[in-house]
């Protein structure tokens, strides 16, 4: 009977046993699976987190890119202003309209731009009158007002400078002109109406007044010589060797 009692409680307490290991068991596996969860769900955040990087970092590299193709300011204004170097001006003045003739066909033959040396005050349409006026300018060593500057003067390397025998010299207000620009690495090209005395002593007066400048040769047309002009021009064009 002894036996018997103490197999019973033996079983009874094996089967309890068994029960609670069963229990840590499910209770183990049950934690394992929630902290696996848990670290899956810590570590996908952070994934997400580095696509969107790599997108936004593509997506600014993209747009970097197409900024730069499709803004070509800096190019085109380097490409405009190469065309505008090396340029070539027709100044000039005239009274009776030779010189203007002339200057017209000079940039005709060269593409050049004109430009008119014109007093800010007139000069009278009386020839007689002029002539005082003209001879006075010179006594005083006048240096009439201009009603008008070139514009863009750096970009020209060749000027052409034209004008008309007064008093064997250039009209003063040539001389206003010349003083008022920097001539340091242009070409000077005196050309010159008149009637019998060619240049007279501007030459010398231009050189000093438009200090810097290479002076090169020029070319007087008296007015019986305008008729052809043209072909005088051409051909003094061509003997030049600029390259025009």
């Amino acid at each position: 009977m002894k036996k018997l009692l103490t197999f019973i409680v033996s079983s009874a307490l094996a089967l309890s046993l068994a029960a609670c290991n069963g229990q840590s068991t499910a209770a183990e596996n049950t934690n394992a699976a929630a902290e696996a969860a848990e670290e899956v769900s810590a570590e996908t955040p952070a994934e997400e987190n580095v696509t969107e990087a790599v997108t936004e970092t593509e997506t600014s590299v993209e747009a970097e890119t197409s900024a730069e193709a499709e803004d070509p300011a800096e190019e085109t204004d380097g490409e405009e202003e190469a065309v505008s170097e090396g340029g070539v001006l027709v100044a000039y003045f005239s009274w009776s309209g030779n010189t203007e003739q002339m200057a017209q066909i000079i940039a005709e033959e060269t593409g050049a731009d004109l430009f008119e040396i014109a007093p800010a005050t007139p000069y009278t349409d009386d020839y007689d009158e002029l002539l005082d006026i003209a001879q006075q300018e010179q006594a005083d060593n006048a240096r009439p007002e201009l009603a008008a500057q070139a514009e863009n003067w750096d970009s020209y390397d060749t000027v052409f400078v034209g004008y008309p025998n007064w008093w064997s010299d250039a009209p003063m207000a040539v001389y206003t002109f010349l003083e008022s620009c920097d001539w340091t690495g242009k070409a000077l090209v005196p050309f010159n109406t008149s009637a019998s005395g060619g240049f007279g002593r501007s030459l010398s007066g231009i050189e000093e007044s438009a200090a810097g400048a290479e002076i090169l040769e020029g070319l007087d047309l008296t007015e019986s010589e305008l008729s052809d002009a043209e072909s005088r021009i051409s051909e003094w064009l061509a003997g030049l060797g600029l390259a025009l």
